[in-house]
């Protein structure tokens, strides 16, 4: 890690609580989860029911998460924990972290697999499953496959959009609020053999991309492509602002950023067992800076709403498109 992120913790180490306890009540009050959602009409102004139409809020604060229709089915925190606490009773998974998203319109339960994996011997990955759940009626039960590299924290989320492209279907990995409890630990037990084979997949890819070599312009180019920076056609080569000490024509956040992204090039972390200079160390390097850097503020704050955003938010998407962009590159 650079000098100036050494000290930072990555996302995923900021994100929520950990899981303490024994029982999922237990888990639910550590992690200051243990409310209900509570669902009622809504009336127009002069006090006449709207038909069909309900808010969904949360019963201890009375904050109103969503408007849904008469059909929704709350999933209680207590109920979505419970299709997980029979798999870590049998120690398929373990509890790991328990985040709130907006007060509690979303709930994330992480849980770490017994099993982590290497890249080529060279670089150790530890596995979870993520789920998801709305209490605003914007979705059901989704389960997130996540990657943790063990070295520096980096945190990687299958988002949905990769997982189209690796033809998986959403359904797979979604939960109905309306299945029954033993169905819905079927569907999560069905899902984890989805989760094996992704990460060996990913594994296999990993292996492959570490041993591809990038040159400094097509490593810049990639982190230029993943983090969207601003470029300036007139500042670059052949334009009439040409400047040759910048010629990717960045604006100034752009020009701190990439010089963030090199000095993270050099780090430990990235140059682990000769793997600098590889596509699988600029993933890293990538995902590395949105989860240490791009998730504080400038004053070097944590930010909760870029530690959300990193896990299973935009800064996901940017980790999970920097997958996909590496991959079409070089796998």
């Amino acid at each position: 890690m650079s000098n100036g992120m050494r000290g930072m913790l990555g996302a995923y180490a900021r994100f929520g609580k950990e899981a303490q306890g024994t029982t999922v009540k237990e888990v639910l009050q550590n992690a200051n989860a243990d409310f209900n959602i509570g669902m009622e009409s809504v009336y127009t102004k002069d006090g006449k029911v709207i038909p069909n139409q309900f808010r969904t809020f949360r019963e201890d604060t009375d904050e109103t998460f969503g408007v849904v229709k008469g059909t929704y089915k709350v999933m209680q925190n207590e109920r979505l924990l419970n299709i997980s606490d029979d798999l870590v009773k049998r120690g398929v998974v373990d509890w790991d972290r328990i985040g709130l998203v907006d007060n509690g319109r979303k709930i994330v339960a992480s849980f770490k697999m017994p099993d982590g994996f290497s890249i080529g011997g060279m670089d150790s990955v530890d596995q979870y499953i993520m789920l998801q759940n709305t209490n605003d009626g914007s979705g059901g039960i989704r389960i997130l496959p996540s990657n943790v590299r063990v070295e520096c924290g980096n945190q990687f989320t299958y988002m949905q959009n990769l997982l189209n492209k690796m033809g998986v279907d959403k359904n797979a990995l979604t939960i109905r609020h309306s299945s029954r409890q033993e169905d819905r630990i079927a569907q999560l037990v069905e899902a984890l053999k989805i989760v094996d084979h992704l990460n060996q997949t990913f594994m296999e890819t990993a292996t492959e991309l570490i041993n591809v070599e990038m040159s400094q312009d097509e490593r810049i180019n990639f982190y230029i492509d993943t983090l969207g920076l601003k470029q300036s056609e007139d500042m670059m080569k052949g334009g009439k602002d040409y400047d040759a000490n910048n010629p990717y024509g960045l604006g100034t956040r752009g020009q701190n950023t990439l010089t963030t992204l090199l000095d993270l090039e050099t780090s430990d972390t990235n140059t682990l067992n000769g793997m600098e200079n590889s596509a699988w160390a600029a993933f890293n390097v990538a995902t590395e800076y949105i989860d240490h850097a791009w998730s504080h503020s400038k004053d070097g704050k944590s930010s909760d709403s870029k530690v959300e955003s990193a896990i299973v938010g935009a800064g996901a998407r940017m980790k999970s498109n920097a997958w996909e962009t590496i991959t079409e590159m070089y796998a």
